[in-house]
């Protein structure tokens, strides 16, 4: 599903904010899935939160691949407790036992799965994506630049700062959540307040954006509705 970026309107969602804010990454990691977990742990949603998340795309027949197998090993090792979470995403189907041998030879402890899909394309392997503590895409290229670890670097330092996006629902009619528009599109966020036709969202990092009602699939619509006539009822 298509996300949001805050500044413009983007992928359907046609937020529009109400103070002007830096540009955001277009992606988030909610539109990758990932897919069976080969080796290591299961990583669900939760998992994720508030981490520093590495989507790394390899194979068993990329030498290049394979060079960087002991690199990410020692990186997952140093920075795992800092809150990076490293998932080797093998993206050429290979049989099993051959990924396994590289595993156990290059001491792989991060998830390892069987590829993983996203909005975006690229051409070759190896290639990674990172995404911040909030979500965002802040690196899209191979890990083999030095932007790669300078980007994740940079994220680990946010790690544990993200306090302003936990809103209570004493202040909000919603904590942050996932909500779908008419599209199917999918948006997370809190909702601070809404009317008979608009919707006023808290994005992560403390944005505020106004969306339209109508704009909503009928689920999202049905559950803001209800609770904004539960709250002027009290």
């Amino acid at each position: 599903m298509d996300k949001i970026c805050i500044y413009a309107i983007i992928m359907g969602f046609g937020l529009i904010p109400i103070a002007p804010a830096a540009e955001e990454a277009a992606h988030t990691l909610s539109e990758w899935k990932l897919g069976s977990t080969l080796f290591g742990e299961d990583v669900s949603e939760k998992d994720m939160e508030g981490k520093v998340v590495v989507i790394e795309h390899w194979g068993v027949n990329c030498p290049p691949c394979i060079a960087l197998l002991p690199h990410l090993a020692k990186m997952d090792k140093r920075h795992r407790d800092d809150g990076l979470l490293i998932i080797g995403a093998e993206s050429q189907n290979s049989p099993k036992d051959q990924i396994e041998a590289l595993v156990k030879k290059n001491k792989i402890e991060y998830t390892v799965t069987s590829g993983a899909n996203g909005p975006v394309d690229f051409d070759g392997i190896p290639h990674a994506f990172v995404f911040d503590v909030r979500e965002n895409l802040i690196f899209n290229g191979n890990p083999q630049d030095e932007d790669f670890e300078r980007s994740i670097k940079k994220a680990l330092r946010e790690v544990g700062d993200t306090e302003v996006e936990s809103v209570a629902t004493s202040q909000n009619l919603f904590e942050t959540k996932s909500w779908t528009n008419a599209e199917g599109n999918e948006l997370k966020a809190a909702v601070r307040e809404a009317t008979e036709t608009e919707v006023t969202f808290l994005m992560f990092g403390g944005k505020v954006v106004k969306y339209p009602l109508e704009k909503l699939s009928e689920e999202s619509r049905k559950e803001i509705t209800e609770a904004r006539l539960a709250k002027e009822s009290e």
